[in-house]
């Protein structure tokens, strides 16, 4: 959830209440006005029929991104909504796993 007044009312409102009662909290959530900050890699997955969590989410935080001239990695799943399922669930596993391999491991200490 990238800005939650796009979220499903439903769930959103029983947590945050409505942007108008809670307009500090919703703004404080919104990750889209966070873009710029971003300084490490980020790979951002979406199911493209995602009913839970619209494409303006994905679609806004990239254009953020490239309005702060962050760079991003996006990846969409056609065909797939809130879960990636069936055989595109073992691509999508491979992609996170070499993403991490690639930019992030060297960046985790335990």
């Amino acid at each position: 959830v990238m800005d939650w007044k796009y979220y499903e009312i439903m769930y959103g409102e029983r947590y945050m209440d409505t942007p108008q009662e809670n307009p500090e909290g919703y703004a404080a959530t919104n990750l889209i006005e966070q873009a710029g900050k971003l300084k490490d890699k980020l790979l951002l997955i979406h199911g493209l029929q995602d009913p839970v969590v619209v494409q303006q989410h994905s679609v806004n935080f990239v254009r953020a991104a490239i309005d702060k001239k962050v760079q991003v990695d996006y990846m969409i799943y056609p065909g797939h909504e809130h879960n990636v399922l069936g055989k595109d669930r073992a691509h999508l596993y491979q992609k996170v796993t070499d993403y991490f391999n690639q930019y992030l491991k060297s960046n985790v200490s335990f």
